[in-house]
């Protein structure tokens, strides 16, 4: 039987996004590669972000921001690894 233990080991990120929006949804397509190492949870700002309103879409590990606006994948993993 296949063990799936790694992938509740697999950090999380949170991308914080908006109705309504082209760029979040962009973002999240652009964001596909990280699901091989990144579990991705897309939240609203309206669940307690609204300090990202008018920064939409905002990628977080934790409290730090990663990327913000248009999303790049280098940028994340580079940032990710800075705050790890």
């Amino acid at each position: 039987m296949a063990s799936f233990d790694y992938i509740r080991d697999m950090p999380t990120l949170r991308v914080v996004v908006t109705e309504n929006c082209e760029l979040c949804e962009k973002g999240l397509k652009n964001l596909s590669f990280l699901n091989y190492f990144f579990t991705i949870k897309k939240v609203d700002v309206e669940e307690g972000y609204q300090e990202f309103l008018l920064r939409v879409p905002v990628v977080l590990y934790g409290k730090k921001v990663l990327d913000e606006g248009i999303l790049s994948q280098y940028v994340i993993f580079r940032n990710f690894i800075k705050y790890r």
